[in-house]
């Protein structure tokens, strides 16, 4: 099956209570230890408490134990933001989306930012990428943000800032729910984020893609295709 390998979690549990941004308890062989959450949204319908998680042992670093994924239901929902540069970079190196581009570096820099990936178009020019992860799906319509991000409303404006010096951009969501069939930003959580979307989109020539995925239980992301995309 082709897919996106990653490393397969050593440990599982049951997740308790989220004690801020990047860390949480939950139960691992019958105690309660700390663990790193490397995603920044609120995940509220995925951690919740008594849902089944898996994680990697660290030997490093304040916490022992690395959030991976979630079990929701019958599907496997990744948790872990740190990945999704290296799914984008293997989409795009593999002809899922932005077919010809060449991945050039990972984190370019943009003025006193960085962006998500740099590309090579098959013109020859360049052309920005940002990424991002959603894990939020709603009777079958998955949800960016879930929850308020400055940061993201401001990477958009700047997306918008680099076609106007002559660069291509784009915004990638990667949907990691399999029952998502569309995608639309999250006006009710987040406004600003959505009207600086909608900014980017109409009026600043931001492209926009989202592409759904499936994480399965031998730890591959499996590419699906691309989602139809509502603004609004």
């Amino acid at each position: 099956m082709i897919g996106y390998v990653i490393k397969k979690p050593d440990v599982e549990g049951f997740f308790v209570r989220r004690l801020n941004r990047f860390l949480g308890v939950g139960v691992i062989n019958g105690r309660e230890e700390f663990i790193h959450i490397h995603d920044p949204g609120r995940l509220t319908e995925l951690l919740r408490p008594g849902v089944k998680f898996f994680a990697y042992s660290k030997s490093t670093g304040k916490t022992r134990f690395y959030l991976t994924a979630v079990e929701l239901g019958d599907e496997l929902v990744l948790v872990n933001s740190a990945v999704h540069n290296d799914v984008a970079a293997w989409l795009i190196t593999n002809k899922y989306v932005l077919s010809g581009y060449e991945v050039i570096r990972k984190e370019p820099r943009f003025g006193d930012s960085r962006f998500d990936l740099l590309l090579r178009s098959p013109g020859g020019g360049y052309a920005f990428v940002e990424v991002k992860g959603v894990t939020l799906e709603e009777n079958g319509i998955a949800k960016f943000p879930d929850a308020p991000t400055s940061r993201g409303a401001r990477h958009m404006l700047e997306l918008t800032r680099a076609v106007e010096l002559g660069y291509e951009t784009y915004v990638l969501f990667l949907v990691f729910r399999s029952r998502a069939r569309l995608f639309m930003p999250n006006a009710v959580l987040d406004s600003r984020f959505t009207e600086s979307l909608k900014y980017a989109i109409n009026h600043g020539g931001v492209r926009a893609l989202a592409y759904k995925l499936i994480l399965t239980r031998d730890w591959a992301i499996i590419p699906v295709g691309q989602l139809d995309i509502r603004i609004g």
